[in-house]
């Protein structure tokens, strides 16, 4: 499943490039849903649940000319059956385990990640923490290559060791936002990151059906899409057992509404499955 060199390359540097997962027939199932759901989403959309309208344009207006860095498609997972399978395949939640160095991982969220040709752009440098309302970060994603991601068409690029710095934790973002409140003219190392080219960091090129692992303090970006070819990734987020729900974290999170426990909980419940 996963060697020992693996985990410690994960440890040490907040990414691992694993390899394939998937084979192309059910890569394949997983793109004919997604299709499915874009025909679906442009004929007005479903809002059973309130993630299923984030990220993306149902009918797309004239005036919205400006390419997007990219177009989302949040908790697939609830509306295909191809994909609850995926977000419980044993082999990638076997290897979340393993990272996360717990007996049991749940699932935050999963969402398809598009960089469609000619509207897409690209997306900074950030790390995925602080845009969750969990109380600690010992959470992965696990990005998966639906179409090959090369450098051309916008695949991962990581900083290996980021989510080590001390200058990127949870505490030192207090401390900027109290220096920042003090001196609006404050950039923080964080904010200089953000403001980095893509190919500041180091890019993961992957084939159909090959996956990736981030860890969530990890910062990554993708740059755009320059090719005329798509290029679609299915992203898992897995936490760790005991991780709770943190009201004073991304509370607009479009989540929110469907969390069922107390902020300072676990967070758990039929929207947020054990999957491993």
């Amino acid at each position: 499943m996963i060697t020992e060199e693996q985990a410690r390359f994960f440890d040490e540097n907040g990414y691992l490039r694993y390899g394939k997962v998937l084979e192309r027939s059910e890569v394949e199932s997983l793109i004919n849903g997604l299709d499915r759901i874009v025909d679906f989403e442009l004929a007005g959309g479903d809002d059973s649940s309130p993630e299923f309208s984030v990220g993306h344009r149902r009918k797309i207006k004239e005036t919205e000319d400006e390419p997007r860095v990219l177009t989302q498609y949040v908790n697939m997972w609830k509306r295909d059956a191809e994909y609850e399978k995926t977000v419980r395949h044993p082999l990638i939640t076997g290897i979340a385990k393993k990272l996360l160095k717990t007996p049991e991982v749940r699932l935050w969220h999963d969402h398809i990640i598009s960089k469609p040709p000619q509207d897409n752009g690209h997306f900074r440098f950030h790390q995925d923490f602080y845009g969750w309302p969990l109380s600690e970060p010992r959470i992965l994603s696990c990005w998966l290559a639906l179409d090959n991601a090369t450098v051309e068409n916008g695949c991962m690029h990581v900083i290996p060791g980021s989510h080590r710095d001390s200058r990127f934790f949870p505490k030192a973002k207090k401390r900027e936002e109290d220096a920042a409140a003090k001196d609006p003219t404050f950039k923080t190392e964080r904010a200089k990151m953000e403001e980095r080219p893509a190919s500041f960091g180091v890019p993961v090129e992957l084939s159909t059906g090959e996956c990736m692992f981030h860890h969530c303090l990890n910062f990554h970006a993708t740059p755009q899409n320059t090719t005329n070819k798509q290029r679609r990734a299915f992203v898992i987020i897995y936490y760790a057992q005991g991780v709770c729900y943190s009201d004073a974290q991304a509370s607009a999170h479009c989540l929110v509404p469907t969390i069922k426990v107390n902020s300072g909980e676990p967070l758990v419940g039929s929207g947020f499955p054990a999957v491993g």
